[in-house]
């Protein structure tokens, strides 16, 4: 147990003195974001999909955290504007920072459902498409953002996009991707 943890702190030490600002990635002594974006493709290229269909009104349909955990939302867009697009809800008892992947490139928004209205939360990171594929090794997401969710629940605003399905994970950011 002891070499493993002296790995994990010297892979992280050589993480930190080998990136510029921009790339250094490692979230609070855990996995890499990126690793965390890599453990979500192998949630999205899994059989085990949760089908929904997104609203075009928050907030739209809900997930709670057991249904979404480690879990492929397959997600029917209805049409919205000049495309497709949705919302869903999560919560209200997921909180922390949450990274969303999708399988297509599409504007995303998180907005706050609490007592006090609804709030737009900021996005914290997006990750590029060139980046995604370059570090997490993966082609299956190709629109990723960390945002911090909070109690009362969480809308995400799908779209537009040019389809009327897409897939989802929503991961924890914070706990271990191995």
């Amino acid at each position: 147990m002891r070499i493993k943890t002296f790995v994990n702190i010297l892979i992280i030490v050589l993480f930190f003195c080998s990136c510029d600002d921009e790339t250094k990635l490692v979230y609070e002594g855990q996995d890499s974001l990126f690793e965390i974006i890599e453990h979500a493709a192998i949630h999205m290229q899994d059989g085990s999909g949760l089908a929904r269909a997104a609203d075009t009104v928050m907030p739209g349909p809900h997930l709670d955290k057991d249904s979404i955990e480690h879990r492929r939302i397959d997600v029917t867009l209805p049409v919205m504007g000049a495309g497709f697009g949705g919302y869903i809800h999560f919560g209200p008892d997921i909180t922390g920072d949450m990274i969303v992947c999708v399988d297509v490139e599409t504007p995303l928004t998180v907005t706050n459902r609490s007592g006090m209205g609804d709030t737009p939360i900021e996005i914290e990171k997006t990750f590029k498409i060139q980046d995604i594929v370059d570090s997490a090794k993966t082609n299956l997401i190709r629109t990723a953002v960390l945002f911090e969710a909070n109690t009362g629940g969480n809308i995400l605003k799908l779209g537009p996009v040019n389809q009327s399905t897409v897939r989802i994970i929503i991961e924890e950011a914070s706990h271990d991707h191995e």
